[in-house]
C-alpha cells in the first residue's frame, strides 16, 4: 500500500486531506509541524510527500524542503507543496518540489491525480 505523508498544520485541512485519499486506498500519515514531518518522513519512508509552507514551530515547509533534498535518502521521494501563497513557486520548484499547487485554486481531485501522477498510476 502505498504511504502519503501529509505535513499542514490547519487541523480541518489534515483531516479533509486525509478523507480525500480514502477511497484511494493509500495510507495516510500527518504531521502538524516540520520538525514533526521530518521525523516521519524517517520512521515512515513516505511514497510522496504533501507539504504546507506556512509552519509552526520554527520550521516552515522550505526548511523542510532543503533537508529533504539535502538527505540522499529522502531526496528522491516526490514532495508537492500545497500552499496559499501563490508567489513563491520558483523558490520551492528551485529547492526540488515536484509541484506547487495554491490550495485555494485547486480541487481535491486535482490533488488526488497529482498524488497518483508521483505514484506512477
Amino acid at each position: 500500500m502505498k504511504k502519503i505523508l501529509i505535513v499542514e498544520d490547519d487541523a480541518s485541512l489534515l483531516k479533509a486531506y486525509q478523507e480525500m485519499f480514502k477511497p484511494e486506498e493509500f495510507r495516510i500519515v500527518g504531521a502538524t509541524t516540520g520538525q514533526e514531518g521530518l521525523t516521519l518522513v524517517s520512521s515512515e519512508k513516505p511514497d510522496v510527500i504533501l507539504l504546507d509552507i506556512m509552519l509552526p514551530g520554527g520550521m516552515n515547509g522550505f526548511d523542510v524542503l532543503e533537508q529533504l533534498e539535502s538527505n540522499p535518502l529522502t531526496k528522491n521521494i516526490p514532495v508537492i507543496v500545497l500552499t496559499n501563497l501563490d508567489s513563491e513557486e520558483k523558490v520551492a520548484k528551485t529547492i526540488g518540489a515536484r509541484y506547487y499547487i495554491v490550495k485555494a485554486n485547486t480541487t481535491k481531485d486535482q490533488i488526488v491525480k497529482l498524488v497518483g501522477n508521483c505514484l506512477g498510476s
